[in-house]
């Protein structure tokens, strides 16, 4: 989960899997961590890659990668983490 300071307008991800990759995982949004909205969802994870995902713009402090289903038995690891709000 990415903390972002207060709650801003943001509408792309970007993560660069390791090789404990996420075979299907969602990219989840939230202004105060308990309610949390879906904004991208996926089941063709592949280790060494990246997801570059751009979305409807939404209002979101808190973005989170929640993992349905794992590309190995050793879980995720994720070298970026990348929020943004492209024009």
């Amino acid at each position: 989960m990415v903390d972002l300071g207060s709650a801003m307008v943001i509408n792309r991800v970007l993560l660069k899997w390791y090789s404990n990759y996420g075979k299907a995982f969602k990219i989840q949004i939230s202004t105060d961590s308990t309610t949390w909205t879906d904004v991208f969802s996926t089941t063709v994870g592949a280790s060494y890659s990246v997801t570059d995902e751009t979305f409807a713009k939404a209002t979101a402090r808190y973005v989170r990668m929640n993992g349905t289903q794992r590309g190995n038995a050793n879980g995720y690891s994720l070298f970026a983490f990348m929020v943004l709000n492209d024009p």
